[in-house]
């Protein structure tokens, strides 16, 4: 009888298997939550194991006792599954609500859970990268002149790790000013520098693709091949992937939701709307769970980002491109576009708000570019879905204040949407609504100014369509005049601050103009001078009073408005000539105050002290060669003293001292220090294995083995030499990462040099060499603490484009060779022979 409720039970659970076969049951995260809501689990594992115990006790132990038991602790509790396992799940395929509910919590739990694992792997790995490098190249703040290097990943196809952040600090410093033995000394020999940049464009968790940029490199400094050779090679070296075979969560979830959307697609093409209706419900609501549960998540980075809005607004984009179908699909997924937005800013998320308005866009442009005539009627009514949500969710009580102005630039994309498909009817029917949103009830003031920021936009696109005598210029007066802005001067110069690059909400405007391609290419933008040009034809067409240029931003833009007037090719109306002279004036005030306050502002005494102590923090942090070395105050007659000091002089923009910012530019002086200090140690660096080189000519073999062996050979007394390495290690990686060869670093002192390339020097640091240091007596310079580098600021530069200060900083180094040396060196003389200092590899080995 068991065995009966069992087969029972099994064949139950078999037919509802079969329900596994249809979307969205499909999923796999979907099964396992059906399972579990009806106690397939607890059924299946009560009933074998009460099988197994009324077979031992029916033929080994057989007694009425025992029957009564087995079939009170076993039989019994398995009829009981059985029966709720069947009620639950009859109930559960009896109510496709309840049904849709569990599909939904799974999907949700499952998805969010995996992206929430993997941004936990990689936060940390990305927070080790702050402050070595930016998302995006923003070199050129201050003036100087650049070079770019782009380095690309270095293997294709595999999953990103981490990004050592110990490498990349060795790249930045190695682009660093250097201190040299015949450095300038006078204010006309500097050079300016700036900080060079290294833009990251993967991050941990990214899959590579052939040819990807990893890093691009921003510096003022002149680099030969050589040079970019090796600091690509270093900066590739700070890339570690994942084991080979890794998939990424997204990747993983994207194979399971694509059953459901599959469904979506089905349904509508067999007429079944009800159930494509409910598909996409569920749909909307998986989307709209993971969005939320992610928001909270620890890893903040453009990468999480850019998977909540590719990956799950891809989803419901792909489903949407059926709304050409029939006009009722279509009807269905404007409906379910406007669900959407109307619940999208409880979500928390104007990334999220803006995405769920992109559907009425691209429903918007399929329909007007692909549909027929029997989808005239939708367009009316997908300009009056975001008029709404514009204007009512502007006046309504609840937390939408940001709905109304993104729901205002989406209109304004319905508008050149329009244009593009060649509707000028269409592009009309938007501007009437743009033009007419909070013209009667603006209650904050910002809904207006809104409007206007997007007619700015939309008449600098026409002008720009006109110009290029682009086939989609609307050649139309009427509609012409509804994307003029209308107001004041002070209202219309307002407007425009919202309409500038990356500050306007929803709109992807400046993308206008980009042509896209299969391959990628360098663009020219125009599209913010045609809006500017618009922008003074409704300041001629309008009146009122300019206001005063009182920040580096206004005066900016007067200045672009006054150049547009003064190459005006029509003769200028008096209206325009009133305009040109307003805009002199406040260009005239804002310069003379800017340049008087900035050459008379005096250096800060606080600021040159954070110089200074940036400097000599820098100098006491870390590993320094010369440190380890013995400093003797006495120098003996064999020490080479014909070029004793390491010094450096160049010049920076006199923003770096000043306590006030000036032309929106601040220059923090401990970045400059930083420098500085770098740079003397690696000036030391280079003169130690000078020397070092010239007591040494033969080389052993460059191998670890060959390290290993010899430090081996030293036993207790190579706890006093030092080992300098190039970074990355030499040419057999194998044993440079091998446990042996870790055991024997840390016998010895081991520092990584970016003076060596492909050459290891081994070295007694107590017999070998001697040296003296100390700051550099001339007048000027001061000692920067008790560190050897003497420091000066002078004011003696004249011209330049903007007020600069010269840094000049000087150290008295000269090193010679100790009592004992005892010196090993490992490399190649193919090599060592074109480094400078390398000596003869024939000569006999020191010690």
């Amino acid at each position: 009888m068991q065995t009966t409720f069992l087969s029972v039970g099994f064949a139950g659970l078999a037919i509802a298997a079969q329900l596994f076969a249809e979307a969205p049951l499909a999923i796999g995260a979907s099964r396992g939550r059906v399972l579990d809501y009806i106690w397939a689990g607890w059924f299946v594992g009560v009933g074998l194991v009460a099988n197994a115990v009324i077979a031992i006790e029916t033929i080994w132990l057989p007694s009425g006792l025992g029957v009564v038991g087995v079939a009170l602790t076993w039989f019994s509790p398995t009829v009981v599954l059985l029966v709720l396992s069947t009620v639950r799940l009859m109930k559960l395929f009896g109510h496709p609500s309840l049904l849709d509910e569990v599909v939904r919590l799974s999907l949700v739990e499952t998805l969010s859970s995996r992206l929430d694992s993997v941004s936990r792997k990689y936060a940390d790995a990305r927070k080790q990268l702050e402050g070595l490098v930016t998302s995006s190249p923003t070199f050129g703040s201050l003036k100087g002149s650049t070079v770019s290097l782009r380095v690309q990943v270095p293997q294709a196809g595999l999953v990103v790790k981490t990004i050592k952040p110990k490498i990349l600090r060795r790249a930045l410093d190695s682009l660093g000013p250097r201190a040299t033995e015949d450095g300038p000394t006078s204010s006309e020999d500097a050079d300016l520098y700036t900080p060079p940049e290294i833009a990251l464009f993967i991050e941990p968790g990214d899959r590579t693709r052939p040819g990807e940029t990893a890093f691009n490199v921003s510096t003022s400094q002149e680099l030969d091949d050589a040079a970019q050779v090796e600091l690509v090679r270093l900066l590739q070296s700070a890339i570690e992937f994942e084991v080979s075979g890794s998939v990424t969560p997204d990747e993983e979830t994207d194979r399971e939701i694509a059953n459901l959307k599959d469904a979506i697609g089905t349904n509508l093409r067999t007429g079944a709307f009800a159930t494509a209706e409910r598909a996409m419900e569920l749909l909307a609501q998986v989307v709209r769970g993971v969005w939320l549960a992610q928001l909270e998540g620890p890893d903040p980075s453009r990468r999480a980002s850019f998977t909540r809005r590719d990956w799950l607004f891809r989803s419901i984009g792909e489903v949407e491109q059926d709304a050409l179908l029939s006009p009722r699909a279509a009807g269905l997924f404007i409906t379910q576009a406007m669900t959407r937005a109307l619940e999208a800013p409880q979500a928390g998320s104007t990334e999220y708000v803006d995405e769920c308005l992109r559907s009425f866009t691209r429903l918007w442009f399929d329909l007007l570019r692909y549909g027929g005539s029997e989808f005239e009627s939708l367009p009316s009514r997908i300009s009056t879905c975001v008029q709404n949500l514009a204007a009512y969710s502007y006046s309504a009580v609840d937390d939408r204040e940001d709905l109304h102005v993104r729901a205002t630039w989406a209109m304004v994309e319905l508008v050149k949407l329009g244009l593009d498909a060649r509707d000028v009817k269409a592009a009309k029917l938007a501007a009437e609504e743009l033009s007419g949103l909070f013209e009667f009830a603006d209650r904050h003031g910002s809904g207006r100014d809104h409007v206007r920021a997007g007619q700015l936009v939309l008449s600098g696109w026409m002008e720009y369509l006109a110009d290029k005598n682009d086939e989609r210029n609307p050649a139309d007066p009427e509609l012409r005049l509804l994307v003029t802005p209308r107001g004041n001067w002070s209202e219309i110069l307002r407007a425009r601050t919202l309409a500038e690059r990356g500050v306007a909400p929803f709109s992807r405007w400046d993308w206008w103009e980009m042509t896209v391609s299969g391959s990628s290419r360098a663009q020219a933008l125009q599209l913010s001078h045609y809006i500017d040009r618009a922008e003074v034809a409704a300041l001629a067409s309008s009146h009122g009073s300019l206001p005063p240029a009182e920040d580096q931003e206004t005066a900016s833009e007067y200045k672009r408005f006054l150049q547009l007037l003064s190459d005006a090719e029509h003769d200028l109306t008096a209206q325009e000539h009133l305009l040109k002279q307003k805009f002199m004036e406040e260009i005239e005030k804002w310069d003379h105050l800017e340049d008087a306050g900035l050459a008379e502002e005096p250096i800060s005494a606080d600021r040159v002290e954070a110089l200074a102590n940036a400097i000599r923090e820098t100098m006491d942090t870390g590993q320094r060669l010369a440190a380890l070395i013995p400093d003797v105050s006495d120098v003996p007659e064999l020490a080479d003293e014909s070029v004793p000091i390491l010094g450096m002089n160049f010049r920076v923009p006199k923003n770096y001292l000043v306590d006030k910012m000036f032309n929106q530019t601040y220059a923090d002086p401990k970045d400059l220090g930083e420098i500085i200090a770098r740079g003397f140690a690696d000036g030391e660096e280079r003169k130690i294995i000078d020397e070092l080189r010239s007591l040494q000519g033969g080389l052993l073999d460059p191998s670890a083995q060959a390290i290993i062996d010899r430090i081996n050979t030293l036993e207790d007394e190579a706890q006093h030499y030092i080992l300098l390495t190039p970074y990355g290690g030499l040419m057999d990686i194998g044993g440079w990462y091998s446990a042996e060869f870790r055991d024997a670093l840390a016998r010895v002192t081991h520092i990584e040099s970016a003076v060596l390339d492909r050459e290891a020097i081994l070295f007694d640091r107590r017999t070998t060499l001697a040296s003296s240091r100390g700051p550099e007596e001339k007048e000027g310079l001061t000692p920067v603490g008790e560190t050897s580098i003497a420091l000066g600021v002078f004011e003696d530069v004249l011209g330049g484009d903007q007020p600069q200060v010269r840094v000049e900083t000087g150290e008295y180094f000269v090193v010679w060779p100790g009592e004992a040396p005892r010196v090993f060196r490992f490399g190649v003389a193919q090599t060592v022979e074109q480094e400078p200092g390398g000596g003869n590899p024939d000569a006999d080995s020191v010690g």
